[in-house]
């Protein structure tokens, strides 16, 4: 099992500083919401962001959308070998049903994620795709017992992912936990590393998140085969 922790994710509502913004309370009109109530979006609020001292790496919904599109319709996902959990900057943990099909329309995505804040869970709490709840990184990582935790950083151990991946097999790591980014730049703020077995670099160069989790997703499945029945 591949468990992918989406760190750090730049998914949260307009902060309480920038409603007053003309450009927050015309879309706060348009929507018909009250502007605290709405998701923070950079390509959108950009203007009014300005103002706020981590204004250049907030607002990235996008991010985990091309993230959410590409992991849930992942053949390691169709296997039922795949968990995902999204950790946001205010330290809440989104937990991901596998059996969710995301919206390719980014606003449809993000009405999904007002209601999730809004309500805790969608569609419904009783059997829900989605579900919030207040936690930060450290207490999800302890909760998740993984035998195997590494982060993904490019300034981390030059690794490559068929030959990382099939010694983990070989050492019987059943159940892996990797961690990404979900932020456009710059490091993690949350200090994981005596929680974190290894920090890898896949590749020389900066890769946009959903790229480094293709890359996870497609060599977890080839390296390392099902579990036996």
């Amino acid at each position: 099992m591949l468990i992918l922790v989406i760190a750090e994710a730049e998914l949260e509502r307009i902060p309480a500083a920038i409603v007053s913004h003309p450009v927050i309370y015309r879309y706060a009109k348009q929507k018909g919401k009250p502007a605290t109530k709405l998701l923070l979006n950079s390509s959108i609020h950009h203007a009014a962001m300005a103002t706020l001292p981590e204004g250049r790496r907030q607002g990235r919904p996008d991010i985990t959308h091309l993230i959410l599109l590409t992991a849930l319709e992942s053949i390691l996902n169709k296997q039922d070998r795949l968990r995902v959990y999204i950790h946001t900057r205010n330290d809440e943990v989104i937990t991901v049903n596998p059996q969710t099909r995301i919206m390719r329309n980014e606003e449809r995505f993000a009405g999904l994620l007002e209601q999730l804040f809004d309500k805790g869970a969608v569609p419904n709490p009783t059997k829900p795709l989605l579900s919030l709840q207040p936690q930060t990184l450290p207490a999800l990582i302890q909760e998740l017992n993984s035998d195997h935790v590494f982060v993904c950083d490019q300034l981390g151990t030059p690794s490559r992912l068929p030959e990382y991946f099939t010694s983990l097999h070989h050492q019987n790591k059943q159940k892996i936990t990797a961690i990404v980014g979900g932020f456009p730049s710059g490091p993690l703020k949350t200090d994981i590393s005596k929680m974190v077995n290894d920090t890898i670099s896949i590749y020389p160069e900066t890769l946009a998140a959903w790229t480094v989790v293709s890359e996870l997703l497609v060599n977890y499945e080839n390296t390392t085969p099902p579990a036996s029945p």
